[in-house]
């Protein structure tokens, strides 16, 4: 590794923010093979290759060729070159760079320079294009510099959710004794996602390792019981997330529902269901005992079977609006809540049908003169000050033109 790598001009100088800082990172070319080294500790690897005390170049390099999107990028690559540059920190000088974000390429580039001894394309791919950040970039900065690269990109870049979980779940709470790197509203603040997101995803992932914990095996049939985990990790959030149950299931304190973990814990071991969907109605199987029944006999993927039975039953009108505001809710739990105005009018469309079919005969201005008047008597003094000039003045121009039309044409008993 050469010692002047930094020492000569950078190809230019990225200015970014992570935490309360602004810092500066130098561009620069590192060969790939002899100045840079790959993250062993890597989230990414998480759930191809969980297996401890991965330290080889070569282990890591065989682990990431395995990793969703690699064939794709490789393909850009060998067309088209490096686009982004990586992140690459050290402690030192004498330290080789550790690769924080961008192993895949730094992988693919060391693939594709072997691949090519002699030609056009000979060295072509040798060296990355990195940003080096400072010694003292820490683990705080790190953390934000990879959630917001991770968590909120989208892509090969995201990571799946297992992996956003479970790099939630150590810096929130920390790992091996360590503490915790930030707290839960920090970490929603960093990777702009609502707190009730960072919370449920925590929720899952302790949920995950109950899971682990109870199954006691290193392996379910051929696969290593971590990446199992992470197979299933949908299932595992889903099903914590069931009515009634999921709250019964993580209450981890309660004896008397160690039997409804054993029960569920040994359903997602025998592979019963297909989908992460099927776990949604867990409450409407546990209500049934022949559901349930089958659902621990083993089967393979009944689940997938009894949730088509539950939503044929559950196609009617009125159980559409029972689950409606449920639905409505976790939309914006998710941060999918995109709504406006057009859909709160659609939805008024769709109360003032049942009210006309709930009140047959009734003029649909009577309905909203009454719900206008339940609205006026339940207003409260922090309701009246929030009011600004124009709500007011607006509300006391249309009640003087609405009293004037009562005064002409009003009579007693609506005759």
């Amino acid at each position: 590794m050469t010692t002047d790598t930094l020492t000569k001009a950078p190809a230019r100088i990225h200015h970014e923010k992570y935490g309360a800082v602004e810092w500066e990172l130098p561009e620069v070319l590192l060969d790939v093979h002899g100045e840079v080294r790959l993250w062993d500790a890597n989230p990414r690897l998480q759930s191809h290759l969980p297996v401890s005390n991965i330290s080889s170049e070569a282990e890591l390099e065989a682990t990431l060729q395995l990793t969703g999107g690699y064939d794709a990028l490789r393909t850009s690559i060998n067309d088209l070159g490096q686009m982004e540059p990586i992140y690459v920190w050290r402690p030192n000088d004498s330290a080789k760079f550790l690769v924080l974000e961008g192993a895949t390429r730094v992988c693919i580039l060391r693939a594709l320079d072997r691949k090519y001894t002699s030609g056009i394309k000979e060295g072509v791919f040798r060296r990355v294009k990195a940003k080096v950040l400072p010694p003292n970039f820490g683990e705080l900065e790190q953390a934000i510099l990879l959630a917001r690269i991770h968590v909120r990109g989208s892509g090969v870049r995201a990571w799946d959710r297992y992996i956003q979980a479970k790099f939630i779940y150590e810096k929130v709470v920390g790992v091996n004794g360590q503490p915790p790197v930030m707290n839960q509203a920090q970490m929603a603040q960093y990777m702009e996602k609502s707190l009730a997101w960072v919370n449920r995803l925590k929720s899952a992932y302790e949920f995950a390792m109950q899971f682990k914990e109870h199954i006691d095996e290193d392996h379910i049939g051929e696969e290593p019981i971590d990446r199992f985990t992470a197979k299933n990790f949908s299932v595992l959030e889903e099903i914590s997330k069931a009515r009634v149950i999921g709250s019964q299931l993580k209450d981890y304190s309660n004896s008397s529902y160690d039997q409804l973990r054993e029960d569920v814990f040994g359903m997602v071991r025998n592979h019963a269901f297909k989908e992460y969907r099927d776990a949604r109605f867990l409450k409407e199987f546990h209500d049934d005992p022949d559901a349930w029944d089958q659902l621990k006999s083993g089967e393979e993927h009944v689940a997938n079977k009894l949730a088509r039975q539950v939503e044929s039953k559950s196609s009617s009108p009125k159980v559409k609006i029972a689950g409606l505001t449920q639905v409505l809710k976790r939309a914006v739990d998710r941060g999918e809540g995109d709504f406006d105005d057009d859909d709160v009018a659609e939805l008024q469309k769709a109360i003032d049908i049942i009210e006309d079919q709930v009140h047959d005969g009734v003029h649909p201005y009577r309905l909203a003169i009454k719900k206008a008047a339940r609205t006026l008597n339940k207003a409260s003094r922090a309701d009246v000050r929030d009011l600004s000039p124009d709500d007011l003045s607006e509300f006391k121009d249309a009640y003087a033109y609405f009293m004037g039309l009562v005064e002409v044409h009003g009579t007693p008993g609506g005759q």
